[in-house]
């Protein structure tokens, strides 16, 4: 090999290794960082968790919302917390704490944020319905219904308040008014596989077993997997003396994985 091959050879590699050097730059540093917006900026401090100006309410009310977008509803509730010592009398921001008490089932104190507003603003029609929530959960019917009651008086648009009043009012024994909010809830949300179960336990307790029959039927057919559907509708094939029908259903609702089934099976 002469000495002009080698130097086209050695020219050629130095070629290549220069052009991989310079893709591997640009690559590397040549892009732009895009420049950020104030939002995003604090929002990367949010999920960076680096130190805030502390001076800067501003920077709070963000981080608040990024982190409750994040779903981080205990930081957002950190930050309101601190937004609150400075803003004493921001109802919204107190409902906006309740809320997000709420998602993490203080329910409890997410019922005193929401009569904190309720107190100040007694036609805030939300903080009644979330409040009622709240109740349901905590298992205080009476209080919940009440609130719900005023949450509808006040003109709120939620058609799902219905049917959370509809499961107050079976636990409150109101069966009549219980499948009127079904009734109600249903025009709206046809195919509500909940509503027709409930609805057909408050048939059921207020003697229309046929009716029950019907919406336990519909909610099976919406769900054939519906265990405690299967429970419920055995009872009311016992009411209508179908005692084959009553069995088959436990053993389905049993088979389905409602253990408690197994109660009432054993002593057919």
């Amino acid at each position: 090999m002469d000495t002009s091959t080698v130097t086209i050879i050695i020219i050629l590699v130095i070629t290549v290794i220069v052009l991989i050097l310079a893709i591997v730059y640009k690559n590397t540093f040549g892009h732009k960082q895009p420049k950020l917006s104030y939002n995003e900026r604090v929002f990367l401090q949010a999920n960076l968790d680096l130190e805030l100006d502390k001076d800067d309410i501003s920077d709070r009310y963000v981080r608040a919302d990024g982190r409750e977008k994040k779903n981080d509803f205990k930081g957002a509730i950190e930050d309101i917390n601190v937004i609150l010592q400075h803003d004493h009398n921001n109802l919204g921001l107190v409902f906006k704490r309740g809320l997000n008490k709420f998602k993490i089932s203080d329910f409890k104190e997410a019922i005193e944020d929401f009569s904190e507003v309720l107190k100040s603003n007694p036609t805030d029609k939300y903080s009644y319905y979330y409040r009622g929530l709240a109740n349901l959960r905590l298992s205080n019917f009476t209080k919940s219904l009440n609130d719900f009651n005023s949450a509808v008086d006040l003109g709120i648009d939620e058609k799902e308040i219905h049917f959370h009043r509809g499961l107050v009012e079976i636990e409150l024994d109101k069966y009549i008014e219980a499948i009127d909010d079904f009734n109600f809830y249903l025009t709206e949300h046809p195919n509500a596989l909940e509503a027709y179960f409930s609805r057909g336990i408050a048939y059921n307790k207020c003697g229309s077993f046929d009716f029950a029959l019907k919406d336990f039927n519909k909610a099976l057919d919406l769900n054939p997997n519906h265990e405690k559907a299967y429970f419920e509708r055995a009872f009311v094939k016992k009411n209508l003396n179908d005692l084959v029908g009553y069995s088959n259903d436990l053993k389905t609702s049993y088979n389905k994985g409602y253990l408690y089934a197994y109660h009432f099976l054993k002593e057919t």
